[in-house]
C-alpha cells in the first residue's frame, strides 16, 4: 500500500444513516465518509476538494493504464505465438 492509499483510508470516516438525518453538517464534515443502514455500506460521500483530487487523478492514470493493458495483451499473443510454434 502506498502512502497516498494509506493516507485516505485514515482520512476515512464511518457514519450511519441515522447519524446524518440527526446532524448532517457535523455526520458529513470530513474528506471521506462511508454511509452504512444496518452494518451494509449504502453510499460514500466526498469532500468536493477530495472529489476533485479523484478526477484529476483518474485522468492522469487513464493514459497510462491502457498502455499496460495493450503491451498486457500484446504481450498474452506473444506468448500465445510462441507456444504455437513450439508445437509444431
Amino acid at each position: 500500500m502506498n502512502m497516498k492509499t494509506s493516507s485516505i483510508l485514515y482520512r476515512e470516516k464511518i457514519v450511519s444513516l441515522s447519524q446524518i438525518q440527526r446532524n448532517p453538517s457535523l455526520a458529513l464534515s470530513g474528506d471521506i465518509i462511508r454511509i452504512v443502514k444496518n452494518g451494509k455500506e449504502i453510499g460514500i460521500f466526498f469532500s468536493k476538494e477530495e472529489y476533485d483530487d479523484l478526477i484529476e487523478e483518474h485522468m492522469e492514470i487513464k493514459p497510462e493504464f491502457k498502455k499496460k493493458i495493450k503491451d498486457s495483451l500484446r504481450n498474452i499473443k506473444h506468448q500465445k505465438l510462441k507456444s504455437l510454434k513450439s508445437i509444431f
